[in-house]
């Protein structure tokens, strides 16, 4: 199992090859691989390598949404097998896109990922306003509020929510880790978030260690 080779599967990632995604995905899980390693060690790989190209100006905007669109094939097979299977959840993660940004690929795979992790995860998509946010954290009384935010001019949104929530006197009951392209440890502590993650594997133990706090 650990001699597989996951090179296949990313190469389909970057080329935007939805069927043979979802094909070599069902092969790779046929052959003993648990759903998380192929989204840790081929979706997240591909799709890294899919937004170096377009920084980098190989790829343009068609070219990340055959990626996004051969991803989601992959993972449509994959989310079945993330869920919790013994009833009981780790946590409640309300996850979303903020405002005025409609970039997912990376939200899609964090969500799957803290689904696969135990966590019930409710995702809210992209352009998510900070009252939406505050609304449905509410709504399922979440423990995590988890932001992303791939784009710089957009990080207002994200204090604007947290802002809102120690409004409404829910900052001691409800954490808040942030993640995205424009986002680093120093933004989680300009938008007055608990914590920084740069990828799915990385959000489950931040997610980990802020359930840890609350319970504490």
């Amino acid at each position: 199992m650990c001699d597989f080779d996951f090179q296949p599967i990313i190469d389909v990632i970057v080329d935007g090859e939805g069927d043979d995604a979802a094909e070599l995905v069902q092969e790779a899980l046929d052959a003993g691989i648990p759903a998380a390693d192929i989204i840790d060690k081929a979706l997240v790989v591909g799709m890294q390598m899919v937004s170096d190209k377009y920084d980098q100006k190989e790829y343009f905007v068609p070219d990340l949404a055959a990626s996004a669109d051969a991803m989601t094939e992959a993972l449509d097979i994959l989310k079945p097998l993330l869920e919790q299977k013994d009833g009981e959840d780790k946590g409640t993660v309300v996850i979303g896109v903020v405002k005025e940004c409609s970039q997912e690929i990376g939200k899609n795979i964090v969500a799957a990922m803290l689904s696969g992790a135990g966590y019930k995860v409710y995702d809210l998509g992209t352009n998510v306003a900070p009252d939406t946010f505050i609304s449905k954290v509410k709504e399922v009384n979440a423990d995590i509020l988890a932001m992303s935010n791939p784009m710089l001019q957009t990080t207002k949104y994200m204090k604007e929510t947290a802002e809102k929530l120690e409004a409404e006197g829910l900052r001691g009951k409800v954490k808040i880790t942030i993640g995205g392209a424009s986002t680093n440890p120093e933004t989680a502590a300009q938008v007055l978030a608990d914590a920084w993650s740069k990828n799915g594997n990385e959000c489950i133990r931040v997610c980990n260690r802020l359930m840890d706090d609350l319970q504490a």
